[in-house]
């Protein structure tokens, strides 16, 4: 009896020394973003709120280096400043995977900045980043409570702090939720747009667009009338820009829809684009690059533009 508790013991040992060993090696190849956490506005989750805010971080850089690289997600949507340029940006939908930007060319000796600006409809999220400057000098910077956020935008913010920024709250490090431990993938630095097409024509319809509503206690999606601008630019391809022109109370999310034929503007099947605004915003860009000849605007409070 006792050769056989010492038998367990030394068994219960070994799983254990494993496990951990397991764990070290997965870290090893998985965690490629150090001690980054995952970060978000102060901003209470359950209420289920459209939230846009701004992420800021100044670092130095040495003069001896080898790159500049940020590996980044901004889950659902971001757009990444650096130095005061926008480098670029996306929608993550279902591609749940680190951006890797080469910034080696905006980077300078010294003190260098990063904004992300970051939008969700219903205030649900996640921030992660890390910058590495050589293969021995991986996530030197990274993202935690030491960034800055920032819930008013400002045309001066990526280059300097505009107002009282507060506290980023923190969900830890990887793997945390959904996003487990990602992969990254290589990014293409945006080119600045040198071109802003306005529409050839526009005309307002009515229709209706799919909205959830809490219906006891159930969300369910319905159809609600609603009304529409299209913006005619022509089988074109490029940002779409949103420019607010209501003065009065404007939400803080408008849905757009894009199309390529006129039979298409009322489908409500296809894809609903949301343009989440911060206070302080007068116009949002999408950052990613769409083809499309309409640009459909729901609500009345924005005009449609295309940057490429």
């Amino acid at each position: 009896m006792r050769r056989l508790t010492v038998i367990l013991f030394f068994l219960v040992v070994l799983t254990a020394a494993s496990s951990h060993l397991w764990r070290l090696f997965s870290n090893k190849f998985f965690d490629i973003t150090g001690s980054a956490e995952w970060i978000w506005t102060p901003h209470r989750i359950s209420r289920n709120t459209p939230v846009a805010f701004f992420a800021v971080r100044t670092l130095d850089l040495p003069k001896h280096r080898a790159w500049a690289r940020i590996k980044i997600l901004g889950d659902p949507e971001y757009t990444l400043y650096f130095n005061g340029r926008e480098v670029g940006g996306r929608r993550v939908r279902a591609q749940v995977h680190l951006d890797l930007f080469d910034v080696s060319a905006l980077a300078r000796d010294g003190q260098n900045r990063i904004v992300v600006a970051v939008r969700s409809t219903n205030g649900v999220g996640g921030l992660i980043a890390s910058v590495d400057i050589a293969p021995e000098a991986e996530n030197i910077v990274v993202s935690g409570r030491d960034w800055k956020i920032f819930r008013r935008w400002d045309d001066e913010l990526p280059s300097r702090d505009v107002g009282t920024p507060v506290l980023p709250m923190s969900f830890g490090e990887p793997p945390v939720g959904r996003w487990n431990y990602l992969a990254q993938k290589a990014a293409l630095i945006a080119d600045p747009p040198t071109t802003t097409l306005q529409p050839r024509s526009s005309f307002e319809f009515r229709t209706v667009i799919p909205t959830i509503r809490i219906r006891s206690g159930i969300a369910v999606t319905v159809l609600e009338p609603a009304r529409a601008t299209a913006y005619d630019f022509g089988p074109t391809s490029g940002h779409v820009r949103l420019v607010l022109e209501h003065r009065g109370t404007v939400p803080p999310v408008i849905n757009v829809r894009l199309a390529n034929a006129e039979q298409e503007l009322s489908s409500v099947e296809a894809e609903l684009r949301p343009f989440v605004f911060a206070a302080g915003e007068k116009q949002v860009t999408d950052p990613e690059v769409n083809s499309f000849r309409y640009v459909v605007v729901y609500g009345g409070k924005a005009r449609a533009e295309v940057l490429r």
